[in-house]
């Protein structure tokens, strides 16, 4: 419906996507829509967050910059308000990182991983492209073993993997190519 459209193109406002914010007006959003809960046009989103190039192409296609919410706030007098009043742990500490003790709190930008690393793993011919998180000891197995782990955390046969690759086009062929890899890198398995 025209109205879902709307809801669609302020969420891709608020979060600065203007490809799809062209994308919407072009399938028939309405650059004006309003919530029916709080007045926000898809302007006052970008505004708010204070995506300006979203903004800017929002009131070049027409977009009525007088236009109130239902708190009677029009989108020029929201760029100056703060978007959060309180900031979220998410953005306070975006890595969630590991802390080790020694003499003083150290803050470890790997996880701990005791036996190997923290390795992201996924089927190539996935179609949703979704990672897997494995643990491997990279350092101590020989590649046989490897490809038997990949195998098994994957629930395919090993026999079935053609190639393994370090995203984005690095293949790992050996032990020395194992060795090498770090925590959070990125396989994708060819079968």
């Amino acid at each position: 419906s025209s109205y879902e459209l709307g809801e669609q193109l302020n969420q891709a406002a608020s979060l600065g996507l203007l490809e799809e914010v062209m994308d919407l007006l072009d399938r028939g959003a309405g650059v004006n829509h309003a919530n029916k809960v709080n007045g926000m046009t898809p302007l006052h989103w970008a505004v708010l967050r204070h995506h300006k190039q979203v903004a800017k192409f929002l009131l070049s296609v027409g977009a009525d910059p007088s236009l109130p919410r239902k708190d009677g706030l029009k989108p020029d007098e929201l760029g100056e308000q703060q978007t959060l009043v309180f900031t979220p742990n998410y953005l306070t500490y975006p890595n969630f990182p590991q802390l080790t003790k020694s003499n003083e709190y150290i803050v470890s930008p790997q996880p701990n991983v005791e036996n190997g690393v923290l390795l992201k793993v996924r089927l190539a011919s996935d179609v949703e492209g979704d990672f897997y998180e494995i643990e491997a000891p990279v350092e101590t197995c020989d590649f046989n073993s490897f490809r038997s782990l990949l195998a098994s955390e994957l629930s395919i046969d090993s026999g079935r993997i053609k190639k393994i690759r370090k995203l984005p086009n690095i293949i790992v062929r050996n032990e020395a190519d194992l060795k090498r890899l770090t925590t959070g890198a990125e396989l994708e398995v060819v079968v």
